[in-house]
C-alpha cells in the first residue's frame, strides 16, 4: 500500500493523515478477521477457505483502481483486502502444520522465506508498474494476479490434512522432545483459553507485534535524523529483507531442535538488542548496515514461531481458531504501541525514548515466554467416567 501513497496523494490531494488512515484500517480489520479464520476453516474447508481470501484480496485490489474518494479506498482495501490477507496469512501456516512435526519448524520457514521475497520482489515491482502505467491499472494487474494464482494455486495445491490424500504426519516417524507432545491430543478452544500458557503466548505476541510495527515505523525518520542519507536509510530495508528470508531458514531448522520457546526467547533477546543497539548507532552506512543484518536475522526467525508453538502445544485440528485469537491480540498491540512511541517522539524531540521504550517491550515479550511449557490437560468429570 505504501507504494501507492504519493500517486493517490498527487491525484486527490489526500494528506499522509488520510491516506495512512486506509493503512490503520486495513490493519485492524486484518486483526479482527483473524478471530474468525478457524470457523471459516472448519464450515468450508482449507481449499475453498484459501480460494475465499485469494477472491478477497484480489477483488479488493481491482476495485481499488476505481477509487475516486477517500471512503471507498477504506471500503476497498481497509475492509475487503484485508480481510483476504489475514484468511491467507493465518491458513496456509496452520494447515502446513498438520502436515510435519518432527520437521515443522523447517517446513514453516521455507513458507516464510516466500512471504518475504515476494514483499521483495512486489514492493519494487508495483513501484515500476505505477511509474510505467499508472496507480489504476497497477492494482488491476496486481489484484488480477492475485485472482489468478493465488486462488488457482491455493485451491489446486492444499488439502485438509496427510490423511485426507492418503499420507500419514511426518510419513509415519515420530517426533522426539519438547516437539512430540502434541500428536493426536487436539485442544478445544474453551479448554486452551483457560490455560495460564496460552495466555502468556497471548501477552507475548501483543507485545511482539506491537515492537516489530512500531520499529518498522520509527527507525528510519530516526536514522536520517543522524545525518544519513534518506535513500540509503530507507535501503536498509533491502538489507533487513533478504536477512528476514534467511532467519526464516535458519531459525526453522534451529526450532526443530531446540523448541519453538527458546527459538522465540532467542530471536526476541536478539530484536531487542539489535533496538538498543539502535540507540547508538553512529552516522556511518557500515554500521547501519550491521544492524539491518542482525534485526533481519532475528526478525525473520521470530513470527512465525507462534504459529508452530500454538500448534505444537494445542494441536492442529483448531489450531487456525486459537492462533487467530492471539493474531487479533497482537494486532492490538501493532495498533498501540505505535502511538505511545509516537506520543514519546513527540514529547522529547527525537526517537530514543521511543526506541528504549520499544526496546523494553520486546523484553517484556521475552518475560511472557519464559515460563511458557506444554500444558497438561485436566481431566473432566465426563472424560474421568469414559476412562473408567
Amino acid at each position: 500500500m505504501g507504494v501507492f501513497f504519493v500517486p493517490l496523494q498527487d491525484q486527490f490531494g489526500w494528506t499522509n493523515a488520510m491516506t495512512t488512515g486506509a493503512v490503520t484500517t486495513f490493519f485492524w480489520v486484518y486483526g479482527v478477521s483473524g478471530v474468525f479464520v478457524g470457523r471459516l476453516l472448519e464450515r468450508i474447508g482449507a481449499r475453498k477457505s484459501i480460494l475465499v481470501g485469494g477472491l478477497l484480496l484480489g477483488s479488493g485490489g481491482v476495485l481499488s483502481s476505481l477509487v475516486n474518494d477517500l471512503w471507498q479506498l477504506y471500503i476497498t482495501w481497509g475492509v475487503i483486502a484485508a480481510m483476504g490477507a489475514s484468511i491467507l496469512y493465518i491458513l496456509p501456516n496452520m494447515i502446513l502444520a498438520r502436515f510435519f512435526l518432527r520437521n515443522r519448524g523447517k517446513a514453516i520457514g521455507w513458507s516464510s522465506i516466500g512471504i518475504s521475497l515476494g514483499q521483495a520482489v512486489l514492493v519494487p515491482f508495483a513501484a515500476w508498474l505505477i511509474l510505467m502505467y499508472g496507480w489504476r491499472l497497477t492494482y488491476v494487474l496486481l489484484g488480477s494476479l492475485v485472482l489468478v494464482v493465488v486462488c488457482f494455486l491455493g485451491y489446486l495445491i492444499f488439502r485438509e490434512s496427510p490423511e485426507s490424500i492418503g499420507l500419514e504426519v511426518d510419513g509415519g516417524k515420530q517426533a522426539q522432545g519438547e516437539n512430540a507432545t502434541k500428536t493426536g491430543d487436539d485442544w478445544t478452544l474453551r479448554e486452551a483459553a483457560a490455560t495460564g500458557v496460552y495466555k502468556l503466548m497471548n501477552v507475548s505476541y501483543f507485545f511482539t507485534v506491537g515492537v516489530i510495527i512500531s520499529l518498522l515505523t520509527f527507525v528510519v525518520p530516526h536514522i536520517i535524523g543522524l545525518g544519513i542519507d534518506p535513500l540509503l536509510a530507507s535501503s536498509a530495508f533491502g538489507v533487513i529483507g533478504v536477512m528476514s528470508a534467511v532467519g526464516s531458514f535458519i531459525f526453522g531448522i534451529v526450532s526443530d531442535r531446540i523448541g519453538r520457546k527458546y527459538t522465540i526467547i532467542m530471536c526476541a533477546t536478539g530484536i531487542a538488542a539489535s533496538i538498543f543497539i539502535s540507540t547508538m548507532i553512529p552516522s556511518n552506512i557500515t554500521m547501519l548496515y550491521a544492524w539491518a543484518i542482525l534485526y533481519g536475522l532475528t526478525y525473520g526467525g521470530l513470527p512465525e514461531q507462534y504459529a508452530t508453538i500454538v500448534a505444537d502445544y494445542f494441536g492442529t485440528k483448531h489450531g487456525p481458531s486459537l492462533f487467530g485469537i492471539i493474531f487479533f491480540t497482537g494486532s492490538l498491540g501493532g495498533g498501540l504501541l505505535p502511538l505511545i512511541g509516537g506520543y514519546l517522539a513527540d514529547l522529547t524531540g527525537n526517537y530514543y525514548a521511543t526506541l528504549i521504550f520499544l526496546g523494553l517491550g520486546m523484553c517484556v515479550a521475552v518475560a511472557a515466554i519464559l515460563p511458557v511449557k506444554p500444558p497438561r490437560r485436566r481431566a473432566s468429570p465426563i472424560r474421568r467416567s469414559q476412562e473408567k
